[in-house]
């Protein structure tokens, strides 16, 4: 057999240091596309959350704005008002649901609620809030000169590491007397 002098190959030297950086190149690629799949999930999460919170909101905003009165049960935590109906319509958080009640029937508005809470301005301007809403509660008509209410809605998504999403909304009350 004869040796072909100006043929050349590959040595394994030269197979294995290509194979060693082609194999670099790609762990660096796939950890790139993990870390974008990793950050497109969360924000796909964070989108979620308050595209929930926002539609949630927004339905509790229109019908509070045609309130005829505000119950004397309402509190932060809570809010019990009669609709232009005359139904008696209770908004609360619990077990991470934020729920409205009305005719004895509760349905969930949005999940993975952490905290609803209302704060109530006066026709005089003084805010009734957690520092001082069971001074307010003693008066027999306390809500009957809310003027504007603030309502704030906190999620989170359990089991995901994103941070909590937070949105609030005043609502100026026009069919109050």
């Amino acid at each position: 057999m004869g040796h072909l002098k100006n043929e050349r190959g590959f040595t394994l030297v030269e197979l294995m240091l290509s194979t060693l950086l082609m194999s670099i190149l790609f762990l660096t690629v796939w950890d790139i596309f993990s870390q974008c799949s990793i950050f497109w999930r969360r924000a796909g999460d964070k989108v979620d959350l308050y595209d929930s919170l926002r539609i949630s909101l927004d339905r509790m905003c229109r019908e509070i704005i045609c309130a005829k009165n505000i119950s004397t049960f309402s509190d932060v935590n809570s809010l019990t008002f009669v609709n232009a109906d005359g139904d008696t319509i209770r908004y609360y958080c619990n077990l991470n649901e934020l729920l409205r009640r009305e005719k004895g029937v509760s349905s969930p508005l949005a999940s993975d609620i952490v905290n609803v809470s209302f704060t109530y301005t006066t026709n005089a301007g003084l805010v009734i809030d957690q520092t001082n809403i069971a001074g307010q509660k003693l008066l027999p008509n306390w809500t009957d000169s809310i003027s504007l209410l603030t309502i704030s809605l906190t999620a989170r998504k359990q089991g995901v590491p994103v941070g909590p999403v937070v949105l609030t909304q005043k609502v100026r009350l026009r069919a109050l007397p």
